[in-house]
């Protein structure tokens, strides 16, 4: 951890405190998702996930003024952190509240966790016909560059050593460029990894449930 030998020491006490605060909300979430139906339940469990990405940001952070500025006041601070993230207001709202949990099952499910500015995309899957109503079969249809974000790295390094978090996020839905990334076969399923300077957009509320 960067800073003087005082901040690092104060910084590393805050940093323990945050640990346990991260661990209390899990455990919390966790006694509420033995008490819910599978849908509701669905949702909990992707808000864990939430959360273990949003612990792994934080405590991954090496520079004690960090830790001194921003985590003074612990009590309640880790539930804002997860209540003001956008998935979760999705997830609360009702939208796209299966797709989410999905994403973040299949996360868990790949085991792999992308570089820097990578994104791991299932392609979505769409059937094709002719306007005489004859089903194209996958070997002649051009595939679609529209997907789901399935994992992204923690964000992009630039040359003086900053790292700049990335834009999207896992369960968004994306355009990406034809020939971008390169395809990948995990646990059976086709993913593609990407860089983010291939998306070409993020699809405003056409969001899809991701099928393995």
């Amino acid at each position: 951890m960067t800073g003087t030998a005082v901040q690092i020491e104060w910084a590393e006490r805050i940093r323990t405190q945050v640990s346990e605060e991260f661990d209390s909300v899990a455990r919390t979430l966790r006694s509420v998702a033995l008490r819910q139906g599978r849908v509701k339940r669905a949702g909990t469990e992707a808000i864990i996930a939430i959360l273990e990405e949003k612990r792994a940001a934080v405590m991954a952070r090496q520079q004690a003024g960090y830790f001194i500025r921003e985590w003074q006041e612990i009590d309640d601070q880790v539930r804002k952190l997860i209540a003001d993230d956008v998935r979760v207001q999705a997830i609360k709202a009702g939208w796209p509240k299966l797709q989410i949990s999905r994403a973040a099952t299949e996360e868990k499910q790949m085991n792999i966790r992308p570089l820097y500015d990578r994104i791991v995309v299932k392609r979505s899957e769409e059937q094709e016909t002719t306007r005489n109503g004859i089903i194209i079969p996958d070997s002649a249809k051009e595939k679609p560059q529209e997907g789901t974000v399935i994992a992204v790295g923690h964000g992009k390094r630039l040359e003086n050593g900053t790292l700049v978090p990335l834009d999207v996020k896992a369960g968004d839905r994306i355009l990406f460029g034809k020939y971008s990334g390169s395809e990948t076969k995990l646990g059976g399923s086709e993913y593609m990894i990407i860089r983010e300077d291939d998306v070409l957009g993020i699809l405003d509320g056409a969001a899809q449930p991701v099928s393995a």
